[in-house]
């Protein structure tokens, strides 16, 4: 892995929360095809599994390069022999293999990169507390905007009751976009925040 890897999978990941963000103002703004409070409320829903399909992106693409650039580790974990010098296709297979890696919130990444990539060399237990609490929320969000599941919308009760001191349950648009959409500004800056926390460990501006 060259640093320009991750400089790359970065670049991308910005400019796409750039993109969500100028349509998320537009949406906001709009009274004529977007007109309703419904249809508001809808692509709000829709933004924030935008939001969490693109930091699944960064985070599978900055594992493969850090494996890549550090890949000691990945010779333990695996018991395997790797070469110093492993291509980049090769640790995709191994740790992503023919689909893409599932983490079920900031832990499960944390935890799992510890075994794949050498500790002073591994930039995801620096993603800030913070950042990886408001992360896991919009991972919720989406699990329940996806699927409408009891399991899913128990665990996004949970966090309404426990967080935000709700009584009742609403639909996860509602929720974003009260007080003048507060929380789905919140939940961009949380995205772009926990990209950032990355950058800095691994010395991209």
């Amino acid at each position: 892995m060259r640093k320009a890897d991750l400089k790359k999978n970065h670049k991308l990941y910005e400019k796409w929360i750039g993109k969500f963000r100028v349509a998320t103002e537009k949406y906001l703004k709009a009274t004529y095809i977007i007109s309703t409070v419904l249809e508001k409320r809808l692509l709000a829903e829709t933004m924030v599994v935008r939001l969490c399909g693109n930091w699944e992106y960064l985070i599978n693409e900055d594992l493969v390069s850090c494996v890549n650039k550090h890949p000691s580790k990945l010779s333990e974990y695996f018991g395997v022999k790797i070469s110093k010098h492993p291509s980049k296709n090769l640790c995709r297979a191994l740790i992503i293999g023919a689909g893409y890696k599932d983490f079920k919130n900031c832990a499960n990444l944390i935890d799992y990169s510890k075994k794949v990539i050498s500790d002073g060399c591994n930039p995801f237990p620096k993603i800030s507390a913070a950042n990886r609490k408001k992360v896991d929320e919009a991972f919720i969000i989406r699990n329940y905007v996806l699927h409408l599941s009891a399991v899913s919308k128990r665990r996004l009760k949970d966090i309404y009751t426990n967080d935000y001191k709700l009584r009742k349950f609403i639909e996860p648009g509602k929720f974003l976009l009260a007080n003048k959409a507060l929380r789905i500004w919140q939940y961009f800056k949380a995205f772009e925040s926990a990209g950032n926390d990355i950058k800095k460990h691994i010395g991209i501006k």
